[in-house]
């Protein structure tokens, strides 16, 4: 068992055992006076005749004493029957066992859990006040990190990794899935074109267009893709096309050089309208949309992007983990610089802590309303667990201990009317 359940369990025992020894000791005085006046009212029966003043101390005890039984028995039939005898209208608590856990589920219910309370016991409370003064020490922001860094490594060593892999794959797959490829294609190009971008990405690609062309080792390469692509099969054509290879890169090349230097050839603008339409087309072009839309389809499909999705939690997840493993998790730290921040923040801005202690009331007014109905049952049902016995046992050491005030009150009280009766009587 836990250490915790078990020395709560203790303390109620203990608690139990003083309230029970408070009751008979007020249970015994309660009887004592009552033994006191009988003996008093047999000693002044005994000795009345030898003077009338023993008249006034007998009628005293004879009254204690019926106002000590009567108030017993209203105090006894409360918990259970007198003497055992089951007399009508005795042992009253356990025979209303149910109905008393529905009035006081009722009665928790419709005047202690209301909306209105709730909200101004946060009102006063002002948790906000309480949050931000308790964060902004820097002892209780790190001890907050490091709890949460604890709790998080936990989690990840109980969490099914497969399970995991498979979620982020499919969520990542079905937002990319979703993701409009073709606006966002067309947003960046205007984004580029209105920041003047194309030319500086086209002297990229003329650069390296260049520089390619340049380097000997891709010359055959190019005269391999230059009669692929015109199909020649006559072993003629292609040793003099393959003889003019060497001309021909080179006149790819002037013209590639030629476009880099003059920021005003034909061809950047050709180039820059065929962007322009481009993203025209992308916008508008549902042909233009549907071939992206399928070519986007077709790659979030293949093995190779889905095998790089299937390892996003798997790379996350082992660089999470080993910095929650290291001496100072980088984490851990963050948490705690935020936990201070936002201290400092409710500490010292009224509006923020009047944000949060609404966002509160607001919050625990949903909850008010949709489990207020929910405390009386629990109540009840909690209650309905118990025995009429226990039930009667519980609130006997209570309030059973006040309770014999009243057998006190009684002795006393019936005592002094008897003798204020006697008296009268003797005046008439």
């Amino acid at each position: 068992m836990h250490p915790f359940p078990k020395l709560i369990k203790q303390l109620d025992q203990s608690a139990d055992q003083l309230q029970r020894a408070r009751l008979r000791t007020m249970q015994a005085i309660a009887a004592g006076l009552l033994l006191v006046a009988a003996l008093l009212f047999v000693l002044a029966h005994t000795q009345r005749a030898s003077h009338p003043a023993w008249g006034y101390l007998e009628a005293f005890a004879e009254a204690a004493m019926v106002g000590a039984i009567a108030d017993w028995f209203a105090v006894v039939a409360l918990f259970r029957h007198p003497l055992g005898i089951p007399i009508w209208h005795t042992a009253i608590i356990p025979n209303s066992k149910d109905q008393i856990g529905r009035s006081l589920g009722a009665f928790v219910e419709n005047h202690f859990i209301t909306e209105q309370g709730v909200a101004e016991r946060i009102a006063q409370a002002d948790p906000a006040q309480l949050l931000g003064n308790w964060l902004r020490q820097p002892d209780h922001a790190k001890q907050l990190g490091q709890s949460s860094a604890g709790v998080l490594r936990q989690l990840l060593g109980m969490l099914d990794h497969e399970q995991m892999r498979r979620l982020v794959q499919e969520k990542a797959t079905s937002y990319l899935g979703e993701l409009n490829l073709s606006s966002v294609a067309a947003d960046s190009l205007d984004a580029l074109i209105a920041d003047g971008k194309p030319d500086d990405m086209l002297d990229f690609l003329l650069d390296k267009c260049a520089a390619y062309l340049e380097d000997e080792s891709h010359h055959d390469t190019i005269g391999d893709f230059a009669l692929g692509a015109f199909k020649i099969d006559n072993a003629l054509l292609r040793r003099a096309l393959k003889a003019y290879q060497p001309r021909m890169i080179a006149s790819l090349l002037d013209y590639t050089v030629a476009i880099g230097i003059d920021r005003q050839h034909p061809m950047r603008e050709k180039i820059a309208g065929w962007i322009a339409d481009s993203a025209l087309h992308l916008k508008a072009d549902e042909h233009w949309q549907a071939t992206v839309r399928h070519y986007q389809l077709q790659a979030l499909a293949s093995d190779k992007v889905q095998t790089m999705l299937g390892e996003l939690w798997d790379t996350a997840s082992a660089r999470l983990l080993a910095d929650l493993n290291s001496e100072q998790p980088a984490l851990a730290a963050t948490i705690a610089r935020l936990a201070e921040n936002t201290g400092k923040v409710l500490a010292d801005d009224a509006k923020a802590r009047d944000w949060l202690n609404g966002a509160i009331v607001k919050g625990s007014s949903s909850l008010v309303r949709r489990y207020r109905g929910e405390v009386g049952d629990f109540i009840e049902a909690q209650l309905a667990r118990w025995t009429r016995e226990q039930m009667s046992d519980r609130i006997e050491l209570a309030i059973g201990r006040d309770l014999q005030f009243i057998r006190i009150n009684g002795t006393v009280v019936g005592g002094l009317a008897g003798l204020l009766i006697y008296t009268i009587t003797q005046l008439l």
